[in-house]
């Protein structure tokens, strides 16, 4: 899972979870209530769980709702940057040995490959029990898509990580916006319209091409940013960097792969058309662009609906939802991980089942957005039939499941998130116009990934 806003709905919709957490949470309330608010180390009959993550993977409203049945455990959530929390801050405390590891951390999918390498940096969760229930990851993994599972895999087989959610992406637009530039504004009309990425491309033409002199000039356009067709391309294939040959730490293929050119050359092609603003995501002025109109479509992961929701209230009703270009992808995603060495093991194990398992998964979705990473919860009415009227009453319970079953497995290999890096930095150079030959800039990009360690 990326970078995700908070915005808690009705408290109604945790009564589902509440009802259900003893039989599906593997967890019991405390025998005394114990007050633990103001509790910073463990003790006195509190237990403090240490939690380093980034974005929103941990969602406050079920973090209450495990503190009324455990009112003795309480969550110290440390929040960091992607990369600084799962790259130099993860190694550090490895090479530590496990000194002052925290007891969960979430580490994303792009680090998985990475992090699978190096499984004697944490807790191999087979080893663990839930305290109610007695279920260890060996029981859990039949709830979990099986690729979303092997993210938490160590190549030694041993079982490092929870499944969060799944960053199933489809694309959300302002169907307002379409229809006053005299575009096909339904739902179905737009996925038909775009329904390749050369189609989506030249949507955007056609919609740049109805701005007025002053808006361009304000930096209006038509996607939010032109870098995040790279990423969905790249995961709508079956292969990425590596190919899974057979061996755990997989085959280097990036120098090849066709799926990694067309990404590259299909982005590069947007920039060129000049649908794309100039603004960075998770900006500021992104952010305000939400509500102003700065832009009519963005590439949205599942869990990105609720940030729209956060920064753009005044727009409810005007946002819809529609198939992303190539049918099915994914952006985002993480796992929970207990870290060698930390000092609440299995408090931490008895959280992650809890918060994890599919009854919290589906509080979750209906709550932020998030789409589950448990199969058993796709063909519940609860979420195939949920719809959402902040985004004019689109069945995104469905679409956003159905894209996410036309999604194949992919290696995740070690070096995944540096060779993104090298590649996204080579798309910067044709798009801040520092290079003006493509086919430099993608040669710079392979350079730079072949230097990676």
């Amino acid at each position: 899972m990326s970078k995700k806003f908070v915005s808690i709905k009705a408290a109604a919709l945790l009564a589902t979870a509440t009802l259900t957490m003893g039989v599906l949470g593997f967890v019991s309330p405390a025998s005394a209530v114990v007050d633990c608010t103001k509790a910073t180390v463990s003790g006195n009959g509190c237990i403090v769980l240490t939690v380093n993550t980034f974005g929103d993977v941990i969602q406050p409203a079920l973090v209450a709702e495990y503190r009324k049945l455990r009112p003795d455990v309480k969550l110290a959530i440390k929040k960091s940057d992607l990369d600084a929390l799962n790259g130099t801050g993860l190694f550090t405390q490895c090479a530590a040995g496990g000194a002052g590891n925290p007891d969960i951390a979430a580490v994303e999918i792009s680090y998985s490959g990475f992090w699978r390498a190096y499984p004697q940096c944490f807790v191999d969760l087979r080893s663990l029990r839930t305290t109610d229930g007695n279920k260890s990851a060996n029981d859990l993994k039949k709830d979990y898509l099986s690729w979303r599972w092997e993210h938490g895999v160590g190549y030694n087989d041993s079982v490092i990580g929870i499944p969060t959610d799944v960053g199933g992406l489809e694309v959300a637009y302002r169907w307002d916006l379409f229809k006053k530039a005299g575009l096909p504004y339904t739902r179905d009309a737009v996925g038909k319209a775009w329904s390749t990425w050369p189609k989506f491309i030249e949507f955007g033409k056609k919609y740049v091409a109805k701005l007025t002199p002053a808006q361009r000039k304000a930096n209006v356009g038509f996607i939010d940013n032109i870098g995040t067709i790279y990423p969905a391309i790249m995961n709508q294939g079956t292969e990425k960097y590596y190919r899974n040959n057979g061996t755990d730490q997989g085959l280097l293929i990036y120098k090849t792969n066709k799926q990694l050119k067309t990404a590259f050359d299909t982005t590069v092609a947007a920039s060129n058309a000049k649908i794309g603003t100039r603004i960075g995501q998770f900006s500021s002025d992104w952010n305000v662009g939400m509500s102003k109109g700065t832009f009519a479509a963005m590439l949205a992961p599942a869990w990105m609906m609720d940030y729209i929701k956060g920064q753009a209230p005044s727009t409810k009703g005007k946002w819809d939802i529609a198939e992303v270009p190539g049918g099915g992808g994914n952006m985002g995603g993480s796992q929970l991980t207990i870290p060698k060495g930390a000092k609440n093991s299995q408090e931490a194990w008895n959280f992650i089942a809890w918060y994890l398992a599919p009854a919290q998964q589906l509080t979750v979705f209906k709550t932020y957005g998030l789409f589950p990473s448990t199969p058993s919860l796709y063909s519940n009415t609860a979420l195939t039939g949920y719809k959402d009227p902040f985004f004019n009453n689109a069945p995104v319970g469905k679409i956003y499941g159905d894209g996410v079953k036309k999604l194949k497995p992919i290696f995740e290999g070690k070096l995944q998130r540096c060779i993104d890096m090298a590649m996204g930095s080579a798309i910067s150079l044709v798009a801040n116009g520092k290079e003006k030959v493509p086919s430099k800039a993608f040669a710079t990009g392979i350079a730079a990934a072949g230097k990676c360690k």
